[in-house]
């Protein structure tokens, strides 16, 4: 590397140590909530408004826990806007904004519409359960012991409720059909069956 672009590499990492300029700026997210399960967090956002984000995507978070958000805005300022209307109504004290730093995930795997912020959304809303089998149960499961991978969501169902004529909300957790999708256990292979004849 030549000794301008290493100084100027210097000069970047030292202004972002020294927070001086938004040099190393990520994503700014409003966060109204934290939570240690990824279930409570869903469920929060399904009845308050939000997205459900896994903090350890991000550097600047909190690790370990799973917080609603409003975001991700690509300055200060933007973020600030949203937190003051999120404010204004009460409905969230305690609500603050927050530079996460970059995402720790690539973006796009095969589609620019992909981004690692969508990635880090798709990661805290969906659940994926794990599951143990013996396998050889019947024809159509491996015939050895195997994982079977289920994932979930957790939206909002709506219904009136006759008493009082009004609409009820509840968080409602659904799954995601993808099918047979199962981990053979002895090789930790992904084992995606779609048909079976016999």
């Amino acid at each position: 590397m030549p000794m301008h672009t290493r100084r100027r590499v210097a000069i970047a990492q030292m202004l972002c140590l020294l927070s001086v300029a938004p040099v190393c700026a990520g994503d700014f997210y409003v966060i109204t909530g934290a939570f240690p399960s990824q279930g409570a967090a869903q469920t929060e956002a399904a009845l308050r408004g939000g997205w459900v984000l896994d903090t350890d995507v991000y550097p600047n978070l909190t690790p370990n826990t799973f917080a609603v958000v409003r975001g991700p805005f690509p300055v200060e300022a933007d973020a600030r806007k949203e937190l003051k209307f999120l404010l204004s109504g009460s409905g969230y004290p305690g609500a603050y904004v927050k530079d996460a730093g970059k995402p720790r995930l690539g973006g796009n795997l095969g589609s620019a519409a992909l981004r690692p912020q969508l990635l880090a959304a798709l990661l805290g809303e969906l659940s994926v359960e794990v599951t143990d089998h013996p396998g050889g149960g019947n024809p159509c499961e491996p015939q050895e012991p195997y994982q079977e991978v289920q994932i979930s969501f957790v939206d909002l169902a709506r219904s009136m409720d006759d008493k009082s004529n009004k609409v009820r909300e509840e968080a409602k957790r659904k799954e995601v059909d993808v099918g047979a999708f199962r981990i053979i256990k002895r090789t930790g292979e992904i084992d995606r069956m779609r048909q079976c004849f016999e």
